[in-house]
């Protein structure tokens, strides 16, 4: 499987919170949510830093 570079990070960085939300609830398995939860997580961690001013 040939992958661009950035390619899986800059699809992450084009998600909202939101729209990692509603991939969570479409989740088909636990891993899957599991996995949603930890990108939404880092949304808002960069969120955080943002207004934290880091």
């Amino acid at each position: 499987m040939e992958i661009k570079n950035n390619e899986i990070y800059d699809i992450f960085l084009s998600l909202s919170y939101s729209q990692l939300k509603d991939l969570f609830r479409k989740a088909k398995s636990k891993q899957e949510q599991d996995f949603y939860m930890t990108l939404s997580n880092m949304v808002l961690q960069r969120e955080q830093e943002k207004v934290i001013g880091k």
